[in-house]
């Protein structure tokens, strides 16, 4: 007996911590979880930064072999590359969420769209008679 009491005191001392692991209450929404996959997608996006950077060397040989002429295309797309790729990995969150809203919004205008040139048509060819 004296266990048990030890066993539901402990238990309501842990409070809404004991409660959210049993139950998942306290766990992370779908919303939550997939901010948090683009965020980690953040340090894959180091092939930006790899192609920055490569397009970067390239400039500076080019610039070198051309005198200075052809160079700094590659320069300058090299550090753009570098740029999106700070931008992403830092800003995720404000990029994609807005992102999927537009489309999202432009989805369903495109399918009602859809939906009333289907009705327009049927009733224009008089199907919904029999």
């Amino acid at each position: 007996m004296k266990k048990l009491l030890a066993f539901l005191f402990s238990s309501m001392a842990l409070g809404c911590a004991a409660i959210d692991s049993i139950t998942g209450w306290g766990s992370p929404t779908p919303t939550e979880k997939a901010i948090e996959a683009v965020v980690d997608a953040g340090e894959t996006l180091t092939v930006l930064s790899g192609v920055g950077g490569l397009c970067l060397l390239a400039g500076m040989v080019l610039l070198c072999l051309s005198r200075g002429t052809m160079g700094w295309r590659p320069i300058i797309g090299g550090v753009s590359l570098i740029v999106l790729n700070y931008m992403i990995a830092s800003y995720a969150h404000w990029i994609f969420i807005p992102v999927i809203i537009v489309t999202g919004c432009i989805s369903a205008a495109w399918g009602f769209k859809v939906f009333v040139s289907i009705i327009n048509k049927e009733y224009k060819h008089g199907k919904h008679c029999k």
